[in-house]
């Protein structure tokens, strides 16, 4: 009885799946499938609405409107079902109604579209300039684009307006963004709102300014951005309690940017703007600089129609006496009458090591000048500072002296004040015991006796440790020139400058000179070398400025403090403290 029961229940479910799945089948059947456009020919600037109806009960996803991209700026999608019963016959429809904005004028056809197996009948459609409107009826809506230069630099902000123009009253509206691939694109300010006449049409304009930079050279296209809005519709019962509205859509004309690559004679940092500003600030004033006590100096670049990120770094050279400590820098950007203000902010701590008169060198920032087409310098000159010595307690410099405990001392003998004559001196008389002139000469004695054994070790057979130590110095000095003269075949200040530093100092083996401790160069030829070096980093100096020259002036005086390593140094310093070469 219960297998029979459970035979029944199987055989039940199995009828009712198959008729679910033939109600599914019924259901997804497309009798017919039909498209129309709401207006042909159609003006530039206005939008269309297509609309495809299946009659029968397809799936909302089975029209895809992608397909008319090339051609148009397709908006929204709406899916609306409707279910007619008359005399007991059941009729169900599907309507898909879609926004297409045309991007410019001619003839254009709508494909035919699949739906449920049903196909629709291709439309054309014609898009007649804005020009062959009817002069005596105003247009209700219309949007503008512009750019404030049709061939910028790459990476030069462009400056991109919109304009939407509106005869009628605004229910509600959205503006998308423009769109340019390898840019980037950035909203400046707020938007305004105020009124404009044109062709005797007085309008209202909705104008937003947007900021865009491409990344890449050549011919690229801004695409406008669609607006799409509910307007009062005019043509409606005037006497309606409620006021209707209607969709209306429209998009901005597209834009062609010829975007100019980098100069080819341009070999700084990238950056192109209209102005350009360098400024320093100290904590605390340059006047009260000591040794040992740090010094703050703020730099600020400030750059007009750039991003942050395009801001270079702001190097400087400074004297080897100072410590530098660089912190990170900071960036940021304001929007100032319809501009954008790209800063960069350094600041960098300096601690002098010894007292002096030093000057350092101008910081230069090159950027390109867009409206001139010229490179130029953003500069903050040389500047002299003084540093004072650290305050001391002992102005003689000279240690305090501490009494003997072991010196005992008598009272000067008195002058009788009544003895006419000369005044003769005091005269101290000090009286050491037995005991401590004993232990003097204990330690006297043992004292030339560990002398004697040093002098006796040092000139033994054997190498003494100072040869070895000179030994090792001339290998190490030999070390630094090799590296100097890889760092000067390379022909970049950056790595030469350091290893000059660094060779320098393993030249005391020679008789102690020294190229950065003193306050001139005496070598004329060596002078002019290190100025020219040092100015090809400027506008002003070569930028093909090559080190040979002075690889031979290095060795040629390295050859001389070799042979005269007894003597005193003929090299001067390459850092003077009373100016600086660039």
């Amino acid at each position: 009885m219960l297998v029979k029961l459970l035979t029944r229940k199987t055989l039940l479910l199995t009828l009712l799946f198959f008729s679910l799945l033939s109600i599914t089948n019924v259901y997804a059947q497309v009798e017919s499938v039909t498209a129309s456009v709401d207006k042909n020919p159609a003006m530039a600037d206005e939008s269309i609405v297509l609309s495809v109806v299946a009659f029968g009960n397809p799936n909302n996803d089975a029209f895809d409107p992608s397909v008319l991209e090339d051609d148009f700026v397709v908006g929204r999608t709406s899916v609306s079902t409707q279910t007619r019963v008359i005399n007991f016959d059941t009729t169900r429809s599907t309507t898909w109604t879609t926004i297409l904005i045309p991007r410019q004028q001619g003839t254009f056809t709508i494909p035919s579209f699949d739906v449920g197996g049903k196909k629709t009948q291709p439309i054309t459609v014609r898009i007649l300039p804005v020009s062959a409107a009817s002069n005596s009826k105003a247009r209700e809506a219309f949007i503008t684009a512009e750019v404030d230069v049709g061939q910028p630099f790459v990476q030069q902000m462009v400056k991109y307006k919109v304009k939407i123009h509106l005869a009628t009253s605004l229910q509600r509206g959205s503006l998308s963004e423009p769109s340019l691939e390898n840019a980037d694109i950035s909203l400046i300010g707020k938007d305004k709102d105020y009124s404009e006449i044109v062709d005797g049409q007085r309008y209202r304009i909705i104008e937003r300014n947007y900021a865009i930079i491409p990344q890449a050279s050549g011919q690229v296209k801004i695409k406008g951005p669609l607006f799409e809005a509910e307007v009062i519709d005019r043509t409606q019962n005037s006497f309606s309690y409620f006021n209707q509205t209607r969709p209306i859509n429209r998009v901005a004309p597209d834009v062609v940017l010829d975007v100019q690559p980098i100069p080819a004679d341009f070999n700084e940092h990238w950056l192109p703007s209209e102005f350009v500003q360098l400024n320093e600030e100290w904590q605390p004033d340059l006047s009260q600089i000591k040794v040992g006590e740090p010094i703050t100096r703020t730099l600020t670049l400030s750059a007009l129609g750039v991003s942050e990120q395009q801001l270079p770094e702001m190097t400087g050279i400074y004297p080897p006496d100072f410590k530098i400590y660089p912190d990170q820098a900071t960036t940021a950007s304001v929007t100032r009458e319809d501009n954008i203000i790209a800063q960069r902010v350094e600041n960098i701590a300096i601690i002098p090591n010894r007292a002096g008169q030093f000057v350092l060198p101008p910081v230069k920032v090159a950027w390109f000048n867009t409206l001139t087409k010229q490179t130029e310098y953003a500069e903050l000159p040389a500047r002299s500072i003084e540093v004072a010595a650290a305050a001391s307690s002992n102005q003689t410099g000279l240690p305090p002296t501490t009494p003997n405990p072991l010196l005992e001392t008598q009272a000067p003998t008195s002058v009788d004040s009544q003895t006419p004559g000369p005044l003769t001196p005091t005269v101290q008389t000090v009286t050491v015991t037995s005991l401590w002139s004993i232990s003097s000469w204990v330690l006297l004695a043992l004292w030339l006796l560990t002398l004697l054994i040093w002098w006796f070790s040092s000139h033994s057979k054997n190498a003494p440790p100072l040869a070895k130590q000179e030994l090792n110095t001339n290998n190490l000095e030999s070390e630094n020139w090799k590296l100097l003269k890889t760092a000067l075949k390379s022909h970049k200040i950056g790595e030469i400058y350091p290893a000059l530093l660094k060779w320098q100092t393993s030249l005391a083996v020679y008789g102690g000179a020294k190229l950065l401790d003193e306050n001139d160069i005496s070598d004329s030829e060596l002078q002019d070398e290190l100025k020219s070096m040092f100015a090809s980093q400027y506008a002003q100096g070569d930028k093909n400025w090559k080190s040979d020259t002075l690889l031979n002036v290095l060795a040629r005086l390295r050859q001389d403090i070799i042979k005269n390593k007894n003597k005193s140094p003929s090299l001067q310093p390459l850092y003077a403290s009373q100016r600086v070469a660039h």
